[in-house]
């Protein structure tokens, strides 16, 4: 893992499918969505989320920012930049 990351400073990635139904998450069309922050919680790496869009129906959908061992301020930086691009978090529209 030290080896893929060492020519980046950080990898962003999906935080996975929006709104899928609670404990729901190990289901076979649901897994590959856990791949990279599985990765990324066994490396220890400093990552961070923010919100980057809606879906179609309405739900938050977010970006993950996985930086290089011991640079949070590398992952915190992104997700700032991230945030004030996409707008940050945004109250759901009333159901």
């Amino acid at each position: 893992m030290l080896r893929f990351i060492e020519n980046y400073d950080a990898v962003l990635s999906a935080v996975g499918v929006s709104g899928i139904p609670h404990g729901t998450s190990f289901e076979e069309q649901y897994r590959a969505d856990l791949v990279m922050r599985r990765c990324t919680n066994l490396t220890g790496w400093p990552t961070a989320t923010v919100r980057v869009g809606t879906s179609p129906e309405g739900l938050p959908l977010g970006v993950q920012v996985a930086a290089r061992p011991w640079r949070e301020d590398v992952a915190l930086a992104l997700v700032r930049h991230l945030e004030q691009t996409f707008g940050g978090w945004k109250k759901p529209a009333a159901v």
